[in-house]
């Protein structure tokens, strides 16, 4: 069982929070290969010196650029377990959190980094799989109500669901195959979910439809 060892939530009230959020929305714009420290220096009015005392490379730079992001995410999916609303809607609300990260940036700029900076890629891959946990509770949740199948190994199932998203879901596939990301994820989404619910699961599912 991988163990959540990303922080909860980003730390922006710190001299490099402006540099990492600002960075990020220019990855975002740019990607990673497009993505300058002097075009970040010059849009937050500070010299690249101030940056790289911070952050002594630009490979340093873009590792917690992705790190703040993750935690980002980390913090929407916990406040998502929060929240008091049918479990499936927040399986549906956290798959919803993904789609819109991921619509932020075309999959070609994705492809970047992980050309580019595979031990990068690698930590977000961790951080994905991370999230099993987080769709094991949710998983949990709506078994206890009636939702999800009694004779289903959730350990199991939130395990496969992460890993075929971490297997599958990566920049060659959607760049071979012409699809979109969000269209596959939203499939996937579908035909998962659909597989694991009881009726009284299928009929709530029906009823947002």
């Amino acid at each position: 069982m991988i163990q959540k060892t990303f922080p909860s939530t980003p730390d922006t009230n710190t001299p490099e929070g402006p540099i990492l959020e600002h960075g990020l929305d220019l990855i975002f714009r740019d990607g990673v290969k497009g993505f300058t420290v002097e075009t970040l220096a010059k849009d937050l009015a500070m010299s690249k010196k101030t940056i790289y005392k911070f952050f002594p490379s630009k490979e340093v730079l873009l590792g917690k650029i992705f790190q703040y992001i993750t935690t980002i995410i980390a913090a929407k999916f916990q406040s998502i377990l929060s929240l008091d609303i049918n479990p499936l809607d927040k399986f549906e609300t956290a798959i919803n959190e993904i789609v819109k990260t991921i619509n932020r940036v075309s999959i070609s700029k994705v492809g970047e980094l992980k050309v580019r900076y595979p031990h990068i890629w690698r930590e977000i891959e961790e951080f994905r799989l991370a999230r099993r946990e987080d769709f094991l509770t949710i998983f949990k949740e709506a078994q206890d109500q009636g939702y999800v199948r009694q004779n289903i190994d959730l350990e199991l199932t939130s395990i496969i669901f992460m890993q075929i998203i971490n297997d599958v879901f990566q920049p060659e596939f959607f760049i071979k195959n012409d699809i979109g990301v969000k269209d596959t994820l939203l499939t996937y989404r579908e035909f998962f979910l659909r597989g694991i619910v009881t009726e009284k699961g299928l009929k709530h599912i029906e009823g947002k439809i």
